[in-house]
């Protein structure tokens, strides 16, 4: 999708909504957002977690750590890919990938897709394509397997968000 098509805020209402309607107890339930740098989720995608927190009665805003605990004990965090080794060790529920065609491909095959596997999670992969890399071949390959994957593109010229 282009820029300013709004990736980042569908997608964080989206981890909003799994958190909150996920019913296991134990282990808590576990989302994620994570941007290319941690400084670029940040200021990308805090303000958006906090707003829809905000919505929430007994939700639990963590500034220093850019996590949202819901009522039923689900969490949010954001994330960057810039230190693949500090996403080592969690659980994953769901987790969105934004500009990924930024980040290194080791960061989902080797760290992120494990951490899926616990509880049948789930990756989605947003961003604008930078020429045939990574993010071209994630693309490539949901739309070889709709059964398996989504793929959805939104060119500005059919939004037509922005004026020429």
């Amino acid at each position: 999708a282009h820029r300013r098509a709004g990736k980042t805020v569908a997608c964080i209402r989206d981890l909003e909504r799994a958190a909150l309607r996920n019913g296991r107890l134990s282990p808590p339930p576990r989302y994620a957002y994570i941007a290319p740098l941690y400084s670029q989720g940040k200021d990308a995608a805090w303000v958006y977690l906090k707003q829809g927190a905000r919505q929430i009665p007994d939700a639990k805003v963590n500034e220093s750590d850019l996590i949202v605990t819901y009522p039923n004990g689900a969490t949010c965090r954001i994330y960057g890919a810039d230190n693949p080794d500090r996403l080592r060790g969690p659980y994953l529920d769901g987790v969105v990938l934004d500009e990924s065609a930024d980040m290194k491909p080791e960061a989902y095959e080797e760290v992120i897709s494990p951490q899926l596997a616990d509880f049948s999670g789930w990756a989605v992969f947003i961003g604008t394509p930078k020429g045939r890399d990574a993010f071209y071949k994630i693309w490539v390959r949901a739309c070889e397997n709709p059964d398996k994957w989504y793929a959805l593109k939104l060119p500005v010229s059919e939004t037509k968000l922005i004026s020429e």
